[in-house]
């Protein structure tokens, strides 16, 4: 006979006990049976339900903050007008809410290469010739095609815009071929000192022989308290005004160099 040792009461069973402690062996065996069957149908519904959720999830949309571009707003809504966060045309001036700068007919805006901001002729910048300076950059000359127009700029050596003129009309000083010397005034550009200068000449040295040349020759400081000479020619038989027209279009577009300078603006 094989005798079982209880564990319960750490001894060796008698018969009787041994029977019981069978009897009780045989039912924890269906007992553990049945709860490893209980055990895998609960974790098979489980794991069911862990991957229909795991699908569900997956399906779902990713978070717009992070995988989607950023949404413009429809026009209107935004409250800017082509990159004005004012709602305005982008050709305002701040200082005078409501007015626009503008431009005479057949004439452009030039940011040119010495650092100046103009405005000149339509065709002229594709003509634009310099010449060295002994002070200042380069004098800039913009013409017209057929060489008949001319708008000159540099930078000017001397203390002021009159003592300037006065230097190129003293004796001393040579002139063009025919020089004759119509008018000559100190003026004010928005309170700084400035003078202008008009004369006729029968020829210009470099320049196309058109018969006798109108000159208007303005000197003036600008607001970096430089000074500065625009000169405008052109044929003499067609008027004064054309040369007029081109040097104050250009003075009141002249932004000099390293400056900011808003545009000029008309009600």
């Amino acid at each position: 006979m094989v005798r079982i040792f209880d564990a319960d009461r750490q001894d060796w069973a008698g018969p009787e006990e041994e029977q019981r402690i069978v009897v009780d062996q045989q039912r924890d065996e269906v007992r553990q049976r049945q709860a490893l069957r209980g055990t895998a149908v609960v974790l098979a519904v489980c794991s069911l339900a862990f991957g229909t959720w795991a699908l569900g999830w997956k399906d779902e949309p990713g978070p717009r903050g992070y995988f989607t571009a950023r949404e413009t707003p429809p026009p209107g809504q935004s409250g800017e007008t082509n990159g004005d966060p004012g709602g305005g045309t982008g050709t305002e001036d701040p200082a005078s809410p409501g007015a626009t700068a503008t431009l005479p007919a057949g004439y452009e805006p030039v940011q040119d290469e010495e650092g100046f901001r103009v405005a000149v002729k339509e065709g002229w910048i594709a003509n634009r010739q310099t010449a060295d300076s002994i002070h200042g950059f380069d004098v800039v000359n913009y013409r017209s095609t057929d060489g008949s127009r001319r708008l000159q700029i540099y930078e000017v050596l001397e203390a002021s815009p009159e003592e300037s003129l006065q230097e190129f009309v003293s004796a001393d000083t040579a002139k063009p071929d025919g020089f004759e010397q119509l008018s000559m005034e100190p003026l004010e550009d928005d309170g700084r000192p400035a003078a202008r200068l008009e004369y006729l000449a029968n020829s210009l040295r470099g320049e196309e022989e058109i018969g006798t040349w109108h000159v208007v020759d303005h000197r003036f400081e600008s607001v970096d308290g430089k000074l500065y000479a625009f000169t405008s020619y052109g044929p003499e038989s067609d008027g004064f005004d054309d040369e007029r027209e081109v040097l104050d279009t250009a003075l009141a577009w002249f932004c000099p160099p390293a400056r900011e300078c808003p545009e000029p603006v008309t009600e």
